[in-house]
């Protein structure tokens, strides 16, 4: 057996290998249960290896049931958007297995799409996964518009896509044996031609409160020419009234410098004239969108 090409094989694939694998590589069964015999290898799944010391992981694991689900698996749904990086948890893995093969894994759902087109497929690292546009789509049936709403603008900001590419596939999707996505559709009918989901899931999550209240929306990352000369953005403002939005999400402001910088902001706007809500996640979207009425209305 290329002990090599077996390593560097496990290499690309979180420290796995499958049986086929170590066959093409000149192995064979009897040098795979000695190599798991004397704790070289360890079993993760049926067919599916374990190669030296490699920490777990649920990257591991999860690649770890598309091999042993054999060719054309991927994961999708929760798993999908977790391994996008929309959500970070995702219950029991799920794959997507468009064959009539029998796949019955411990722990592992398999979903039966009747349509996985290649546009629907990507590869983040070495883990298949249905696009962030099918993820979208296949999540919304279990989500409400508010949840969808959020995923939508994480796609928009990390992957590239755009409301109308999303639409464009639910219509694209439709009429073939599933439900029509309405969750989806409605968060989709407040991102128009254009839409900018703002650097964060809270800044997202505020503008499409206020969309749905009815409330005006605020201009997003508004510059101001600071008292030592240099330039701020405001991440929501009202300019012609001098009221700012900062949204204190934890990704961004966790960091005690960037607390400290915010901090140092936020007063200098105050001394510039402005005025500044702030807003956490923690808080509901109908005190926020109450506050930014009171404060309008002033």
């Amino acid at each position: 057996m290329d002990e090599r090409e077996v390593r560097d094989t496990a290499r690309r694939q979180l420290g796995l290998v499958t049986r086929a694998q170590v066959v093409a590589a000149g192995g064979s069964d009897r040098a795979i249960e000695g190599r798991l015999a004397t704790g070289r290898w360890d079993r993760l799944r049926p067919g599916v290896y374990v190669v030296g010391a490699v920490a777990s992981s649920w990257e591991q694991r999860a690649l770890g049931a598309v091999l042993a689900a054999g060719p054309g698996a991927a994961l999708c749904i929760r798993s999908a958007a977790r391994g996008l990086g929309l959500v970070e948890r995702s219950g029991p893995i799920q794959l997507a297995v468009v064959d009539r093969r029998r796949v019955r894994l411990a722990g592992v759902e398999v979903h039966r799409p009747t349509t996985l087109d290649p546009v629907d497929l990507v590869q983040v690292g070495p883990l298949p996964l249905t696009s962030a546009v099918r993820t979208l789509i296949d999540l919304a049936p279990t989500q409400d518009a508010a949840t969808m709403g959020a995923l939508v603008d994480a796609a928009l900001r990390d992957h590239r896509v755009a409301p109308e590419q999303i639409a464009a596939r639910v219509v694209e999707l439709s009429g073939r044996g599933r439900r029509t996505p309405r969750s989806l559709i409605e968060a989709l009918s407040l991102r128009c031609e254009g839409y900018d989901p703002g650097r964060s899931a809270l800044e997202s999550r505020i503008l499409a409160a206020l969309a749905r209240a009815g409330i005006p929306l605020p201009e997003r990352q508004h510059p101001v020419v600071r008292p030592d000369g240099r330039r701020a953005f405001i991440d929501l403002a009202y300019p012609r009234l001098l009221l700012a939005i900062e949204a204190d999400g934890w990704r961004f402001h966790a960091p005690r410098a960037a607390f400290d910088a915010d901090r140092v902001r936020a007063n200098e706007l105050v001394l510039l004239g402005w005025s500044v809500l702030r807003f956490t996640s923690a808080m509901s979207d109908a005190r926020i969108c109450e506050t930014v009425a009171r404060a309008l209305a002033r």
